[in-house]
């Protein structure tokens, strides 16, 4: 049979024949909800004829299950007979319905393969000079990528619906054909129904309206692993749209295995006044179509013929923008003149940065660059609309770090649930931030993430039953050059007490004629606040603070406050230092010593310069009992001292208005008992 075919041949980035030493097979895979779809091709067209004539084997091993590696991965042969075109009589019925698949059928099977007399020029008039091998090769891999089941047929593809969930698969294309005949390399996939996404929209589709014209462009590079082709879709109200072409567009723009970054199309409609609306939907090597765009719309406008061009953009080492394009100079008379606008993306809005620039220039610098920036070169013309050049991105080198984050706080809770917060850089360029962690003060900070944390909040967690009392925290910044920050002063969390100290134990005890001597010793935690010395006399049910010890290592105290041959029982309770008690220690009871007397002494005695009121301070603690007066003697520095005054027991400090300038006092303090005994006594030194 022979098939005329007349179609638009495209060179295919993805299945493009380059020169190359290796014949290999490359594959694509296309993950559905229940099932998993290969496309596969060899790289040239000899590779191509005699794999028609031998066919694939295609072998998949289980390599994961339930996130679990296999240690030796599970065979199984999908194709128990290698894969081959179906015959001829196979072909008819899909044929016929679709011209893509017609394509492929004369392309296997067709005794002469050539286009129609319509098509022989342009870009068809190139397959006409090449070999029919290849015009074969070529044209068949391109209707496959628009005919997924004419690729099932052609034995170029193949559903795998036995996999499951839970697995990962390596799938293996294997060429049959002998390799003393051909040697080609297999080619694989590694995929699994997990990693299920949908289909994409066409990102940055953008539109120059011009007159009665329309220019559009889109990101083509961004998605050309999952899309080949395009088909554009048109609406004069915005919700029936119809697509402007039968066949899809494909890039045809690709050299040295590079591909084009973007894909244009110009389109016309009758009049300037109505709207237009365009849309894109891809299609993927499965003959798929994904979701349409976003919808751009516009007017035709009474315009430019000329277009400017930036044809360079290139930040130099002091971060100026030097900004260099292209206009006919055909135009210049027709010009106000030019501008340079700016915008945060390709879609904008753009605003003017520089305007007024000569119609005749061609070159201008700009030094207010952003982190990232879309550049445009208006043309502004005397009459009618601006004609703007296609958006450029610049983003200027960034080497210096954001600024170290401030305010870091936050608390533990008795789960052990960290919440920390700190004060949002204010930079326009920020990524996010790092947070680091120590268990002690001293000890390197070690990060606790390496995606940078995008709020400025942080919830970790923490064990609160180990020996360190506190945790220790710091932040970085990020910005989107991934320069960072120092670290913020480190922030020291309390964890919560929930496990009280050691209990203490009185290990030693003795009565002498100064009072009772007590020895003990802690647990030596390093939390411990205070210890508290209880006391209780036979006989009495009140258990009396002896005294509260702020210095947690001391390990002896004398009770000089017992009454003669007395019994006590004494307990020590250490106290954190947010309060948590101890248990008590096991009781001692011991009897004062005979000679033993109730005395008391000072715990402070200080005299204090007031300069602003011209004297001097003098005060004073104790814990003396049945305290009558106390006689204050004064003498100047190494002197002997007389009385001055006498107070009151109960007062608690008096002041010297009298002192003369310069002159260094010293103070003595004496207690006098309702017995009319002399008690403790306490000195003080002035110090000017």
């Amino acid at each position: 049979m022979r098939y005329v075919i007349a179609i638009i041949f495209c060179v295919i980035a993805s299945w493009a024949v380059q020169a190359q030493d290796t014949l290999k097979i490359r594959v694509r895979a296309n993950i559905k909800t229940d099932m998993i779809q290969l496309r596969w091709a060899v790289n040239s067209p000899i590779a191509w004829k005699q794999s028609n004539r031998h066919g694939f084997r295609v072998e998949r091993y289980t390599v994961v299950r339930n996130n679990v590696v296999l240690p030796v991965p599970e065979r199984v042969v999908l194709t128990p007979q290698p894969l081959k075109p179906q015959p001829l009589n196979n072909w008819q019925t899909l044929a016929t319905a679709n011209n893509y698949a017609a394509v492929i059928a004369q392309a296997l099977y067709g005794e002469e393969f050539q286009l129609s007399d319509a098509d022989s020029k342009g870009v068809s008039r190139l397959i006409a000079l090449a070999q029919e091998l290849e015009q074969r090769y070529l044209v068949s891999m391109y209707a496959a990528d628009l005919c997924y089941p004419a690729a099932l047929l052609a034995g170029w593809g193949l559903d795998d619906k036995t996999v499951k969930p839970d697995e990962r698969y390596l799938y293996r294309v294997i060429s049959a054909i002998p390799e003393k005949m051909l040697k080609v390399e297999m080619g694989s996939a590694y995929v699994s129904l997990n990693e299920y996404t949908k289909l994409p929209q066409p990102q940055e589709l953008t539109a120059i309206f011009g007159d009665k014209s329309v220019l559009l462009a889109w990101n083509y590079g961004l998605l050309s692993d999952l899309y080949n082709s395009y088909y554009i879709e048109k609406s004069n109200d915005g919700k029936a749209f119809k697509r402007i072409t039968d066949i899809p567009l494909t890039n045809m723009n690709s050299k040295d295995n590079v591909s084009v970054q973007r894909m244009f199309y110009t389109d016309s409609f009758a009049n300037n006044t109505s709207t237009v609306y365009y849309r894109l939907v891809g299609v993927t090597a499965f003959s798929e179509e994904g979701p349409a765009s976003e919808v751009v719309k516009g007017q035709g406008k009474n315009r430019l013929m000329y277009v400017p061009h930036i044809n360079r953009a290139v930040p130099d080492a002091t971060g100026k923008l030097e900004v260099e394009w292209e206009f006919d100079e055909r135009g210049n008379n027709l010009l106000k003149g030019f501008e340079l606008k700016r915008a945060d993306n390709a879609n904008g809005p753009f605003k003017p940065v520089l305007k007024n620039i000569a119609a005749d220039k061609r070159k201008i610098t700009y030094d207010s660059l952003q982190a990232s920036n879309y550049f445009v070169i208006a043309a502004i013309p005397r009459e009618g609309e601006p004609v703007e050049s296609f958006p450029v991105l610049i983003q200027p080198s960034d080497t210096v770090p954001p600024a170290i984050p401030i305010g870091l706080k936050g608390v533990v809770d008795s789960l052990g649930v960290v919440r920390l917060s700190w004060t949002a850089n204010k930079e326009k360029d920020i990524l996010g931030y790092r947070i680091y962690r120590a268990q002690t003060a001293g000890e390197e900070l070690i990060p606790l993430n390496d995606v940078a944390v995008r709020t400025n909040s942080f919830i970790d967690t923490v064990e609160v039953r180990n020996l360190n009392t506190t945790i220790h925290y710091a932040v970085t910044a990020l910005d989107g050059r991934y320069n960072q920050s120092d670290k913020s002063p480190a922030i020291a969390l309390e964890k919560p007490e929930l496990v009280p100290p050691s209990t203490p134990v009185i290990t030693n005890y003795k009565a002498t004629a100064k009072g009772i001597v007590l020895t003990w010793v802690t647990g030596g935690e390093e939390n411990i606040g205070t210890l508290r010395l209880y006391r209780q006399e036979r006989g009495t049910t009140e258990n009396t603070l002896v005294k509260t010890f702020s210095d947690v290592t001391i390990t002896q105290h004398i009770d000089s406050t017992v009454r003669s041959n007395a019994y006590y029982k004494y307990t020590l309770t250490v106290v954190t230092k947010r309060g948590l008690s101890s248990a008590p220690s096991p009781e001692v009871t011991i009897q004062a010593a005979v000679t033993a007397v109730r005395k008391g002494e000072f715990t402070s005695f200080t005299a204090r310069l007031n300069r602003k009121n011209k004297r001097v301070d003098l005060m004073w603690k104790h814990d003396i009992k049945d305290l009558k007066q106390l006689e204050i003697y004064r003498s100047e520095l190494d002197k002997t001292p007389s009385l001055w005054k006498v107070v009151k027991g109960f007062e608690t400090q008096v002041y010297d208005d009298s002192a003369q300038p310069e002159v260094q006092y010293e103070y003595l303090i004496r207690a006098v008992l309702e017995n009319g005994k002399s008690g403790a006594t306490a000195k003080a030194i002035l110090k000017r």
